[in-house]
């Protein structure tokens, strides 16, 4: 839970994670310069904005949540030291600079980040850009030493990740996920992605891009505690913008209005039709992932208690969403794992 963390923790958690984790830890202390490092976050940090929900501990807590998961699937068979790496860096500059506004927004009002980008994934190529920007400056070239073909790699790697992180790109993943499981399903099922991931270039950038993707929408399958409160955190940024909206006399996007919205009841509907699908696919590929769904399972339970407590529906309405409840409950139970006999 980085939410409680002051910002010198955090940016030595950053760094630390950086350098100790399974897959690329070796490689960094060989590669990259220690100061270097320490300069990057450093800068990373302080370009983030103090958003209710999209600042530096949304950063860490993906970082964090991507080299757990990391570790969970053993990625080092199927992920090289620099993919490690680079997924990593990805993480902690996937919102960099973000101004608490969607892309819909910045369309809408004309923005100077819809009109530099053509309209296309403003948000996610201006943190793409403010990364590189910042790594290209001397002090904080985390990657001076490393060679121009391995950097080139990396760089496509992360940028297409980061673009990855737009909601728009959402249900294609899901939908490419999906496939790359049904025609290599007994690998995956063994255990054994690897062979089914290395088939070609593609199926290995679909898995960073879910990596980075899945921990940055994750809030929803932790914890109930730190689920609640990162929930009303981004509430609290799409209700800022709402009434931003109503300002600009532009229409209000959905989740946004906070006189119509009901909190619990938005997220019965954004785990259902958005994040339910994505577990799915995420643990039919790594089981090992299975606690996302168990998390999933009692968290869209919860909303649903909290909602009928404090909106009293009728008991049509009521009656209504158990049904639909129930059954993403039970589809996400039905990932998880039994439990191993004790011996």
């Amino acid at each position: 839970n980085p939410l409680d963390l002051s910002r010198e923790v955090k940016m030595s958690l950053a760094v630390f994670m950086l350098n100790t984790t399974d897959g690329c830890s070796g490689w960094v202390r060989s590669n990259v310069r220690e100061d270097h490092l320490a300069c990057f976050v450093n800068i990373v940090e302080s370009k983030y904005l103090p958003n209710p929900f999209h600042n530096f501990s949304h950063a860490i807590d993906v970082e964090y949540t991507i080299r757990r998961q990391m570790k969970l699937v053993r990625a080092s068979s199927f992920l090289s030291d620099t993919q490690h790496f680079g997924i990593l860096i990805a993480a902690i500059g996937h919102d960099l600079a973000h101004p608490g506004v969607n892309n819909q927004y910045l369309v809408e009002t004309s923005h100077e980040l819809a009109v530099r980008y053509n309209d296309r994934s403003p948000l996610e190529n201006m943190h793409c850009a403010r990364l590189f920007q910042i790594a290209s400056d001397a002090e904080s070239n985390i990657f001076a030493q490393i060679e121009k073909d391995v950097y080139k790699e990396m760089r496509k790697n992360m940028i297409d990740a980061i673009l990855h992180t737009d909601v728009t790109k959402h249900n294609e993943m899901v939908k490419e996920l999906g496939m790359l499981y049904q025609m290599n399903q007994e690998a995956f099922d063994r255990l054994e992605p690897a062979d089914a991931i290395h088939q070609s270039s593609g199926a290995t950038q679909l898995i960073i891009n879910m990596l980075l993707h899945g921990a940055d929408v994750g809030n929803l399958m932790k914890p109930w505690e730190l689920c609640r409160r990162y929930a009303h955190l981004c509430l609290d940024e799409f209700f800022a913008q709402g009434d931003m909206e109503k300002a600009a006399g532009i229409p209000v996007q959905m989740l946004n209005d906070r006189e119509k919205v009901n909190r619990p009841n938005s997220q019965i509907g954004f785990i259902e039709f958005v994040i339910a699908p994505m577990v799915s696919a995420q643990v039919n590929m790594f089981p090992q992932l299975d606690r996302m769904a168990l998390h999933l399972g009692e968290n869209i339970k919860t909303w649903a208690r909290v909602w009928e407590e404090e909106a009293a529906p009728p008991a049509d309405a009521l009656a209504k969403v158990q049904v639909r409840v129930q059954k993403v409950a039970a589809a996400m139970k039905a990932l998880c794992r039994a439990p191993e006999e004790p011996p």
